[in-house]
């Protein structure tokens, strides 16, 4: 097994608790949840329309689940990057083999893959665990709730699959889009820790009001730099046509859904992105060999 395989397993390994157990437990929290209710039949509702299929039903469930998952997955990403980078800076050798010590810019580089990577996976693995339970439980309601329609397999596997090749998509390209967000938090934390978390939105700041005040007239609101940083944060994919997708009565078109989340995406500025997360990783590395080896 190659070194940097090693360094991505010793990641896995080191925080399997948010990106592996806790996923887990919400699982099964989720499914004693909705088991519950339909042994307690407290399923019951009503609705005004006729009678919607349970795969349709499923659509939206789904789809809710998955925006819950990327925001869990993005908010633990944010404090992975700001701790990982520093936990460690005593040591730099891999799992139990201490006699192969890597390099800082190789440890601090398979933090930035795992983080993109194997971690993420982790979290899209649990989205489509709970696809599968919300997927029997669209099945099931109709059995208790008629005017939901007859239960349809064939519909909601098909929907279960569609909604998934989206949503693997997706979350590619947003993890390669906040990509230099996430090194950006990762190089602070080697120098200050979890201080990287406040000091990686005040940095910035002072940057425009320094801005501002020596270009006040000309500046846009709030400076050049916060103006690029709001249009960066801003990943460009319309909500809207996932939700138009799910609640329409026709199947969810995958070729269409993912066209539009490719076209949406600023190729030039995201491969810019990735140059400027590998730039402030080395940065990082270097800083983490020059000085912080010193204290050691």
């Amino acid at each position: 097994m190659s070194a940097f395989l090693i360094l991505l397993r010793r990641e896995f390994i080191e925080h399997r608790g948010a990106f592996f157990y806790a996923p887990l437990i919400l699982i099964v929290i989720l499914t004693l949840l909705i088991v519950s209710a339909f042994v307690s039949g407290h399923t019951q509702f009503s609705f005004y329309g006729a009678g919607i299929g349970g795969y349709r039903l499923f659509d939206a469930a789904f789809l809710g689940l998955g925006f819950l998952w990327w925001a869990y997955l993005f908010l633990v990403l944010f404090f992975y990057f700001a701790d990982a980078f520093n936990s460690d800076w005593r040591n730099n050798s891999m799992l139990f083999w201490k006699s192969m010590p890597q390099s800082d810019f190789r440890i601090l580089l398979s933090k930035l893959v795992a983080g993109l990577t194997i971690l993420p996976a982790m979290i899209f693995l649990a989205f489509l665990l709970t696809g599968i339970v919300a997927a029997a439980a669209s099945l099931v309601a109709p059995l208790v709730l008629p005017m939901l329609g007859a239960p349809d397999v064939p519909g909601t596997v098909t929907a279960w699959l569609n909604i998934s090749a989206v949503a693997v998509c997706y979350l590619v390209l947003a993890l390669l889009w906040y990509a230099p967000f996430f090194a950006w938090v990762g190089a602070l934390s080697t120098a200050f820790g979890r201080w990287s978390v406040p000091l990686a939105l005040v940095i910035p700041v002072l940057f425009s009001l320094f801005e501002n005040s020596i270009d006040f007239q000309n500046a846009p609101g709030g400076g050049y730099l916060l103006a690029f940083l709001r249009q960066r944060l801003s990943f460009n994919f319309d909500s809207r046509d996932l939700q138009e997708a799910a609640f329409s009565n026709a199947p969810i078109d995958v070729g269409a859904l993912i066209g539009k989340l490719v076209a949406g995406v600023n190729w030039p500025s995201l491969l810019g992105g990735l140059i400027f997360a590998g730039v402030v990783i080395y940065i990082a590395s270097e800083y983490r060999r020059r000085v912080l080896k010193s204290f050691a």
